[in-house]
Formats: structure tokens, sequence, C-alpha cells
């Protein structure tokens, strides 16, 4: 996947270097890490890019912050490989190797704080809109992290505090937040619904208030499956077979829905400036809808090379400035979204030293 910065993506995935590839012209700036690796961004601020590397050492993870110009590694800290790394409005939040604490990070790589996780339980370090959260599960006696019920708890961004908000059902489903509120996505609760091996479906939305912790359950009109994304206050849940929902955050209603003759779709953006849903597939194919009524604007053919195509890098898509990013296998490439059929391209997969 990649991550968007202002100028550029820096792109990474199982097996290759991380790339800074400018997207207006799809020229690699610089490459970081050696091939083969498994390097992928968490994200970029102030001129810093936060990589997670996962070591060759027991399964460590590494969480690697690289200057933005320079690709000069600026520090390195070890966080649970089994747990999320997340950018908040004041740092970088993760979970201890031992997963026993929260710890925040600062720019300089020093913590801001340290927060205890919940004995007997694995906390999920959790960002919505922009503030820190954790979710946390009962262990089972295996020592792993059972699917909830989940504890929701609200992290004081300056010094890490624990208020908690909220239970969550079993199986329950980050999306974000809406007007500063946690939602989340709720699956059907009868066993055979999990134990049918089917894709499984969703029927309420929960929002949650940060600061009293009440909780206010909205049943959806229409039982929805698939991923599911939110953006601007409507949820977007996109199937394997192509099709694409659009259901509204505050009343749960399904706004449209359409069927695409496009499969294996990644999570979509949203263009404001043109009204647009973009998104891409492992074939290096992008699509185009309209986000009041889901109509297809546009779609361009398949990458004629996508380069090494693999279940572990799957297809995704950003917006830099008004540009088009897209990955396809080990191919990232862009597009202009009043010109999209000459895409600009790089391989992100050959081997460099960084």
């Amino acid at each position: 996947g990649c991550a968007p910065g202002a100028t550029a993506v820096y792109c990474g995935g199982d097996g290759f270097t991380v790339a800074k590839v400018d997207a207006a012209t799809g020229r690699i700036r610089w490459r970081w890490g050696t091939a083969p690796q498994k390097a992928r961004p968490i994200g970029v601020r102030d001129g810093v890019v936060y990589v997670f590397q996962e070591s060759d050492q027991a399964g460590r993870r590494l969480v690697v912050a690289l200057d933005a110009a320079t690709r000069e590694r600026r520090w390195e800290r070890e966080a649970s490989p089994s747990a999320s790394v997340a950018l908040f409005s004041g740092g970088l939040l993760t979970l201890s190797p031992q997963q026993n604490e929260l710890i925040a990070y600062d720019a300089s790589g020093e913590p801001l704080w340290r927060s205890p996780a919940r004995a007997g339980s694995f906390c999920e370090p959790t960002v919505l809109g922009g503030a820190p959260y954790a979710l946390c599960a009962p262990i089972d006696h295996n020592g792993l992290a059972t699917e909830g019920p989940y504890t929701l708890l609200r992290l004081d961004p300056a010094d890490g505090a624990q208020s908690e908000l909220a239970t969550l059902p079993r199986k329950t489903l980050a999306l974000g937040a809406v007007r500063g509120q946690p939602l989340f996505l709720v699956p059907q609760t009868a066993k055979e619904v999990y134990d049918s091996g089917y894709v499984r479906p969703y029927n309420a939305l929960v929002r949650v208030d940060p600061r009293t912790g009440e909780t206010k359950r909205t049943a959806l009109s229409h039982t929805m499956r698939g991923s599911a994304t939110l953006l601007n206050g409507v949820v977007y849940f996109v199937e394997g077979n192509g099709t694409v929902s659009a259901v509204s955050a505050d009343s749960g209603k399904r706004l449209w829905q359409r069927a695409t003759d496009t499969e294996n779709l990644s999570a979509p953006v949203a263009s404001a400036k043109y009204g647009r849903l973009y998104f891409c597939n492992r074939f290096g194919r992008l699509l185009a809808l309209d986000t009041r009524t889901g109509k297809e604007a546009w779609h361009t053919a398949a990458l004629n090379d996508i380069g090494s195509a693999s279940s572990d890098n799957p297809p995704s898509v950003s917006l830099v400035k008004d540009a088009i990013v897209a990955t396809a296998g080990s191919t990232a490439f862009s597009v202009r979204p009043d010109r999209p059929t000459a895409p600009a391209s790089a391989r992100t997969s050959p081997s460099g030293a960084g």
C-alpha cells in the first residue's frame, strides 16, 4: 500500500523496498531497505515517513521514522508484532512488544506517555477522528486475543489517562469518527451466521459519545456485506463481486447500490472537487463512481504488466492533491481525474539499499 504526502506517495509491501514516488510523474525519488523485506508505510507527517518493518529476529516488528526528503533513518522503536500502529493528532500510538503498555511517541521518537494495557486483555491501538483510543478484547486460554466483546478506552492525548467508555459486541468493526464521535459497525449476532463460512453480514451502526460513553445504535435499512470504509459521513461497502453500496452514517439508510463489472476492488477514496469515488482492482483497472448516485463516471483498462502479483499486496488507491495514485501488484501508477487513460507508473518492487 501507499501513504500519501504533499506531492508524493510512499509505497511498500511484502517482498520489496519502500519507495518515494512522485505523484505527478511516477518517478521514484528514493528507495529504502533491502528486498526482499516486509515494510509498509504507516503515514506521513511534518516531513517524517513512518514505516512498519518486520525484523528477521523472532518476529520482531520495528516502527521506523524516515526523513521524507532524504530517506535518512531518524529513529526506530520496537512494537508489538500483533497490533496496529497509528498516527493521532499529537503523536504515534503503539502497543509495547510485551503488550502490557500503550505507548505514544513524539516526532523525535521520545515517549510522550505510557498507559497500562488492561490485565487479561489485548488492547489494540486505535485512532478515530484523530484521537487515540484502545479496543481491548479478552485473551483466550492460548494467550490469543478473542474477537470481543470489546472495551473501548479513550486515551487522553496529553498524558494517556484512560476513560472506559463502552462495551461493544463481538466482531465489531471500527470505522472512524463522525463529528468527533467514534463510529462502529456491528454484525448480525446469530451463531449460524458465524459458522456458515459466508461473508459476514452487518445490520447496525453504533456511535459513542467520547465524553460520556453514551452509545447510540442505528439499524441499517438493509443488511450489508463487504469491506466497509467511512468517508465524509457515508459508509461505503465493497463486495468481492464488484457491488458497491453507500449508507448514511447518521440514519443507516442505504443511499444507493451499484453493481459494477470490476471485481476485487480496493477500498475507495473520495474527491470532493470532482464528486467521485475512486477504486483500483488487482489488475490495475481504475473505476470512478459518482458519490451522490453511484453511477459510473469512467473506468480504465487494466495495466499491461503489474509486476509480481501477491495476495499480501492488495490493490490500493489514494489522492495526492488532484492526482489519483494507485497500486496493483508491485506497480504504482497515477492518473489525472480529467484525463484518466494515460497513467504514469513506477515499478516499486526492484531491490534497493538505503
